[in-house]
């Protein structure tokens, strides 16, 4: 019996002092592969743009604080990549360890590298979003871009434009049918 109880106690003092030896790795749920070359950014990118910062809104989207995400206003200056109005809305995760971009303040002006639905643009830690001031290699790199177009943000969609045409363009066509059996009838 007395044997046995010491090899317990010494397989415990073992594993125990192993965790005073052992050295925990740090792990970072996000690396980069590191800094992509212009040209590698402008295929994949939905759109490139500098821009001034006009606010930034925290939201969480659920119970889980890594689904929370960050929704940054931009004031659009010049344009390399996309379509987009004088206002655009940039998405980001909330935390760098989600690989969200941290470094937005607001009245700064950012080169924004994004990706996504038009509708939806995102960038992230990865994706080459900086100031302004640490991207003058970049800036010299895009070249000349061009100015936004004069879209305000309240902008009205294609697919509601449609909608009202289809629905004016059906309402004439009932008008003539009622008139049309009107004067059938006389």
């Amino acid at each position: 019996m007395w044997k046995r109880t010491t090899k317990v106690l010494l397989i415990y003092l073992f594993l125990f002092g192993t965790l005073f030896v052992v050295e925990p790795l740090t792990v970072n749920a996000c690396s980069c592969a590191g800094p992509p070359s212009i040209e590698d950014q402008l295929n994949p990118k939905t759109a490139i743009f500098k821009g001034k910062l006009l606010s930034l809104k925290k939201s969480v989207n659920g119970m889980i604080w890594s689904s929370a995400e960050v929704k940054a206003q931009f004031e659009v200056k010049t344009i390399w990549k996309g379509t987009l109005s004088s206002q655009t809305t940039v998405y980001t995760a909330l935390s760098s360890a989600s690989c969200g971009y941290e470094g937005f303040e607001v009245n700064e002006e950012y080169i924004v590298f994004a990706y996504g639905d038009p509708d939806r643009l995102e960038t992230g830690l990865c994706e080459g979003t900086k100031t302004t001031a640490s991207a003058q290699g970049d800036l010299k790199a895009l070249g000349a871009g061009y100015e936004p177009s004069m879209i305000t943000i309240h902008q009205v969609d294609n697919r509601s434009v449609i909608i009202v045409l289809v629905l004016a363009i059906s309402l004439t066509l009932l008008v003539l049918l009622v008139l049309s059996l009107r004067r059938r009838r006389r």
